[in-house]
């Protein structure tokens, strides 16, 4: 299969896309020579990322032909390759949908899962589904790769509405490494305070990505599952291929006791080590929700910090504007770890088969106890042909029955928003493992759409 050497991002317009992304892909000589459109509808923004793209192509001569549109309709014709990267008013929404669950006694991430979930999705499929039908007009054998969360909802809809091959992508898995790095800490001469947590910090940040790519060095992960809730199914040595994971039951008894402690609860009870951390793994099951047990709070869950999050972003935009201004140069870039969307166009356009180990993509037999063409995360091989996933064969079964739950929702959050049915929604909040009483199911939906309703459709 033949894929145009276009790659076209909507949503181009921010800093962590010009720092890291755009970053790879310059630094990437497969993709040297690629025509590159940017998008965004904030043209102060479009305009400096594109005189950033500009000036990295130089320094690294990528011979990139680059465009900038606030029109996606004039960038798309031709694209080989489209990234979804979009979000309305990201922290103070996801604040919104947090507090108004609280008002309720719903303590949740808010994020991928819970009741703020289908509020997240709605708001998102309402920019995303014009966009699909324009790819699909315009460059119907693009291949798309969503950057957006809740990408497991996006990814439902995209299958659910459109003919694209749809590609989540997403990071999570290097917290996996980084639990590994804990447990291994002495093999692989890592330090860590007896009393060690993660954070919402810089440092916490630092520890998380420097401590996973040393892990990524020596081990290898095999995990599945669903986006933001994959399992450790096998842990290999990567040099000598020994099994490791006999060895995380005892080494779990030497963690300390503050880091991610419902996962370490969970693989107490089940046997198998969630990937994700406890703030996204807090998303998917009941125990940490009722605020009136405060299991939030005692299982010390980290909700994302807004003000932190805003700041880094500002950081980024002076960043940018420093190295526009000559104030510094590229160099101050430091890359970290991308969603590597733009290492699997590498090796779809240059036919490189290669192994990716967490895509968001249609089960097609990749989980045999999950529902066909369900939206999963696997590992995944890459090649010309795009990517197929690796099968991995039956979870756990307890594990399944937590992501059929999940998935179930997923599809009825879809549905939901495509036919603007409220009664969908009702039930949809009344099967959510956090919401506890079919009173709130209603009560919150209400609301939640009451709230939303400059974003999303009115429900009927």
């Amino acid at each position: 299969m033949f894929h145009k050497k276009k790659i076209v991002v909507i949503g181009a317009g921010s800093a962590e896309f010009g720092c890291v992304t755009l970053l790879g892909m310059m630094q990437l000589q497969g993709l040297h020579g690629f025509e590159l459109a940017l998008v965004d509808i904030d043209k102060e923004r479009l305009e400096a990322i594109t005189a950033l793209a500009r000036k990295m192509n130089q320094k690294w001569q990528a011979d990139m032909k680059i465009t900038s549109s606030a029109d996606r309709t004039e960038a798309l014709p031709g694209a080989g390759y489209v990234m979804l990267s979009v979000a309305i008013e990201r922290e103070d929404l996801w604040m919104l949908d947090h507090e108004t669950a609280l008002k309720y006694d719903i303590t949740h991430f808010a994020e991928n899962g819970g009741p703020a979930a289908f509020v997240h999705t709605c708001r998102n499929l309402g920019i995303i589904l014009p966009i699909l039908q324009d790819i699909e007009e315009l460059c119907p054998g693009a291949v798309l790769f969503d950057l957006t969360n809740p990408t497991q909802r996006i990814c439902t809809a995209a299958r659910s509405f459109s003919k694209i091959q749809t590609l989540g992508v997403c990071h999570q898995i290097t917290f996996g490494y980084y639990l590994l790095g804990l447990l291994f800490r002495k093999e692989l001469g890592l330090s860590f305070p007896d009393n060690y947590r993660f954070v919402w910090t810089d440092q916490g940040i630092e520890d998380w990505f420097t401590t996973a790519y040393a892990v990524m060095e020596r081990f290898e992960i095999k995990a599945a599952g669903i986006n933001h809730f994959t399992w450790m199914l096998d842990v290999r040595d990567r040099n000598t291929g020994e099994d490791l994971y006999p060895q995380i039951a005892e080494k779990r008894k030497q963690l300390p006791p503050t880091f991610e402690p419902l996962s370490q609860k969970i693989f107490d009870i089940f046997g198998i080590m969630p990937v994700s951390g406890d703030s996204h793994l807090g998303e998917y099951v009941p125990y940490t929700s009722d605020a009136r047990e405060k299991t939030w709070h005692r299982y010390d869950i980290q909700f994302y910090d807004m003000e932190w999050g805003k700041r880094k972003r500002e950081e980024g935009w002076k960043l940018v504007r420093d190295i526009l201004d000559d104030k510094v140069g590229l160099d101050s870039l430091s890359f970290v770890y991308s969603e590597r969307a733009e290492h699997i166009i590498d090796s779809i356009a240059n036919n490189r088969y290669t192994y990716e180990e967490a895509l968001v993509l249609p089960n097609k037999g990749y989980i045999t106890n999950l529902p066909r063409d369900s939206i999963v995360e696997v590992p995944a091989i890459i090649s010309t042909d795009g990517a197929t996933g690796v099968v991995v064969g039956e979870l756990p079964e307890p594990i399944a029955e937590f992501c059929r739950r999940q998935i179930t929702i997923n599809e009825m959050t879809v549905q939901a928003f495509l036919k603007r049915e409220r009664k969908l929604v009702y039930q949809l909040f009344a099967i959510d493992p956090m919401i506890q009483d079919p009173e709130v199911a209603i009560r919150l939906a209400d609301e939640y759409l009451e709230l939303n309703k400059n974003y999303i459709p009115e429900f009927c």
